[in-house]
């Protein structure tokens, strides 16, 4: 068998076929696996990953990103040995900066980051590399995978997004197996590599309820790390960030943290949404603003789009039909009294008047007052 490798390794060299080289590696390494010699397939992967890259007139470090140029994915996506499924699914992104919503110091760090890609020639004359690992952490809905698509796209470059159900294998090892066959795909290629729901793949090794397996992974996820070229542009994205294995950390050049969207924020959201349908009414947009306190911006834009749907259907939308819309949403358009009222209190806390909450009701607010008084009374155990 080694002599038809060999013979693979020699051809593909010749032939400059760089897959048909890392394919007859992979083979020889899992080869040696399979005979019980790990350190030497070990070894064997280990030179395949830090080969030497040339310099250019010998003076200048190779760079492969010097300016994100629209680029094209080559080759098909690798896949896990056993389910088959692929392991990253190629997307272009259509969002665009404009399209996300962030405070002012959390759009700023993002435009650096684009900025320092695009202009990645004029850092290297300085002995300077372009930020290419970001981390964004936060609550679900807040705009993460938003963001990782709002870079692609200003960059002109197309995401490698990877899919977690293929990634993780119930086989011992096949996960880390996926990790550097997906690492090793993209290596060579101009392109965001997203790493989704990252806490997956990066918990904490010293966590007493995880297998043996999970450790092996996060080793093996940092050995990809520290020999990912520059020119691979890596952004993961997690909710859950207590979780991440603190060796991770130290991996990203920017950690960002997006939050739940603040009073102007959700104003702005709101509008955005409205605006795009060009929905003609007169609302309260701050009172909207602060009824919305809480919510994520996907939540905001769940609201909004049904807003539009009403006034596209009925030609009228009023500031008490979109608060009813969203207490049926919070409540999951449950007819429970006790969960609408509850939501009501909580409004009234932020705002919204008796007689608005009512009007939203369709009842008189001297009706409505009484049920709120009623509920209170109720809670306090009178």
């Amino acid at each position: 068998m080694k002599s038809d490798l060999i013979e693979k390794l020699i051809i593909a060299h010749c032939n400059g076929s760089e897959d048909a080289f890392r394919e007859a590696v992979e083979i020889l390494a899992q080869d040696e696996e399979n005979k019980g010699n790990v350190p030497l397939a070990k070894k064997i992967r280990s030179a395949y990953l830090t080969k030497k890259v040339p310099k250019k007139n010998n003076t200048e470090p190779l760079y492969d990103t010097l300016s994100f140029a629209p680029q094209s994915i080559s080759g098909t996506a690798p896949r896990d040995k056993d389910s088959l499924l692929e392991l990253y699914e190629i997307v272009e992104s259509d969002t665009k900066p404009s399209d996300v919503i962030l405070p002012a110091n959390q759009a700023a760090i993002i435009e650096q980051v684009i900025s320092e890609q695009k202009k990645a020639k004029d850092l290297i004359k300085h002995n300077l590399y372009p930020t290419n690992r970001v981390l964004l952490c936060g609550p679900p809905g807040c705009g993460k995978t938003m963001t990782a698509h709002a870079i692609a796209y200003e960059l002109k470059t197309k995401i490698a997004y990877v899919r977690l159900d293929g990634l993780m294998s119930s086989y011992l090892g096949q996960t880390s197996t996926n990790l550097r066959k997906v690492f090793d795909s993209i290596r060579n290629q101009k392109v965001i590599l997203f790493l989704d729901e990252f806490d997956a793949i990066a918990k904490k090794r010293d966590d007493s309820n995880e297998l043996g397996e999970i450790k092996r992974v996060v080793t093996a996820l940092l050995q990809n790390f520290d020999n990912m070229p520059s020119n691979v542009f890596l952004i993961a994205a997690t909710n859950h960030e207590h979780l991440l294995d603190p060796a991770i950390w130290r991996r990203f050049n920017v950690t960002v943290t997006l939050e739940l969207p603040n009073d102007e924020q959700r104003k702005l959201l709101i509008k955005k949404w409205l605006y795009e349908y060009k929905v003609e009414a007169k609302l309260d947009f701050i009172l909207l603003s602060r009824i919305t306190e809480g919510l994520s911006g996907a939540q905001i834009q769940e609201l909004a789009i049904t807003a539009v749907k009403k006034y596209l259907l009925d030609n009228t939308l009023s500031t008490e039909d979109v608060t009813a819309i969203l207490l049926q949403q919070i409540t999951k358009y449950s007819e429970n009294s006790d969960n609408a009222m509850a939501v009501f209190i909580s409004m009234g806390e932020r705002g919204v008047s008796v007689r608005q909450m009512a009007k939203t009701l369709g009842v008189p607010h001297t009706t409505f007052d009484y049920q709120l008084k009623k509920y209170k009374e109720k809670l306090n155990g009178e």
